[in-house]
């Protein structure tokens, strides 16, 4: 069966209503991903319960924004407030479950199979939610998880046909993407400078946008990102508004810590490796060379040599691990991305000779993430009209 077949035997306006309330519920499953996958919890089962109380959720409170108007914002089981994401992101679906039917299936001629139209709104359907799935994660856990961002990678690239892009562009693009944020942010930036510019997950999450857009995509994802988070820090500054860390972030921080300092190698290897705690006096590229030809700094002291740093005595929290998400504003000393929090000392209270030390200092407060996503859907639906009007050095005419 052809589009017009289908138009023909379906009214546009019932079509466009289907879709619609097909995005609403994978709005509220999405709901449930967002909530859980953080939290390392099945998204299948339970079944959706109230997070207060425990109680199940019967079906008929369980409507897409219906049921969150009419119990006004409080689950029936407890009264418990519920969150006004859950009818946000609801609505963000529909939307975009709409958007996605009408720029990429009704843009296709009628002579396309239904089946090649379904799957393409489905691939492009897919994509989305796993964007915005992300995005909320991110900037509620600084954490961007593997299933996305690698799953997102392997689908873009099974899928490259269905939007005209050859399959090797698909795959330097995911590897461009991914070795261009990787090389100099995370590589470079730690051997020069002894801490990370961004974190691992933002480099899978470039690398998502090569595997769907080819390498341009992954460029202008980095640099409008970039540009629109800087623009965000530079709204909060100018308003007063000091960015701080979300409370899953600082309780997770918390039991880290708790955990590291009851032994636990696994936490103490998070608390190293993450760029929102790792350690910020590890240049390895800078003490490669003060080895290579016998140079000396001077430490805190006045002594020292070219070995690497002792770790202070107040260790730095962290979040996640490899997937977290992180990465440093490009303006006005703003950061978007990994955050550093002080830690507790873990040496007692100081001495009135010894002067008490200061908090670490807090680098990178904003997720990055929630800003790649944006750009990475502006590019998704505005392709065309970017190409034409703003990129063209990127996608040059044929």
């Amino acid at each position: 069966m052809r589009l017009d077949d289908l138009f023909d035997l379906i009214p546009l306006g019932l079509l466009r209503g289907v879709i619609f309330v097909f995005g609403l519920l994978w709005g509220s499953f999405l709901n449930v991903v967002i909530y859980r996958v953080p939290r390392e919890l099945s998204v299948v089962r339970p079944a959706s319960h109230c997070p207060a109380c425990g109680e199940p959720i019967a079906p008929w409170d369980n409507i897409p924004v219906v049921s969150y108007l009419l119990l006004r914002g409080r689950a029936r089981c407890c009264g418990a407030r519920m969150s006004p994401r859950y009818p946000l992101v609801e609505l963000i679906w529909g939307a975009l479950s709409l958007a996605v039917f009408e720029v990429f299936v009704l843009g296709l001629p009628g002579s396309t199979s239904v089946g090649r139209a379904a799957a393409i709104y489905g691939a492009d359907f897919a994509l989305c939610l796993g964007l915005v799935a992300a995005a909320f994660i991110d900037a509620e856990h600084m954490y961007l998880p593997d299933a996305i961002t690698l799953g997102g990678i392997v689908l873009g690239v099974f899928t490259a046909t269905l939007r005209g892009l050859p399959l090797t562009e698909s795959l330097l693009g995911a590897a461009a993407g991914f070795v261009g944020v990787w090389f100099p942010f995370i590589f470079l930036y730690k051997g020069l400078l002894g801490r990370t510019g961004m974190g691992l997950g933002d480099a899978k999450l470039l690398g998502l946008a090569g595997a769907w857009f080819g390498w341009p995509g992954a460029v202008f994802a980095l640099f409008a990102g970039a540009v629109q988070g800087t623009v965000y820090a530079l709204g909060l500054r100018v308003l007063g508004i000091e960015p701080k860390l979300p409370a899953a972030v600082l309780e997770e921080i918390a039991e880290l810590e708790k955990a590291a300092a009851a032994g636990d190698e696994e936490a103490k290897k998070a608390l190293a490796e993450d760029p929102l705690t790792e350690d910020e006096d590890d240049a390895f590229i800078v003490r490669f060379f003060q080895r290579l030809f016998g140079l000396r700094r001077d430490a805190a002291n006045g002594e020292g040599d070219a070995s690497p740093a002792t770790p202070s005595a107040e260790p730095e929290s962290a979040v996640g691990g490899t997937s977290s998400a992180s990465e440093p504003s490009t303006a006005a000393g703003e950061t978007t991305g990994g955050e550093t929090t002080g830690g507790e000392t873990s040496g007692g209270e100081p001495t009135a000779e010894e002067p008490e030390p200061s908090a670490p200092t807090m680098r990178a407060r904003i997720p990055f993430g929630p800003f790649l996503i944006l750009a990475m859907l502006e590019l998704l639906f505005a392709r065309d009209w970017l190409e034409s009007h703003l990129l063209p050095a990127l996608w040059p005419e044929p």
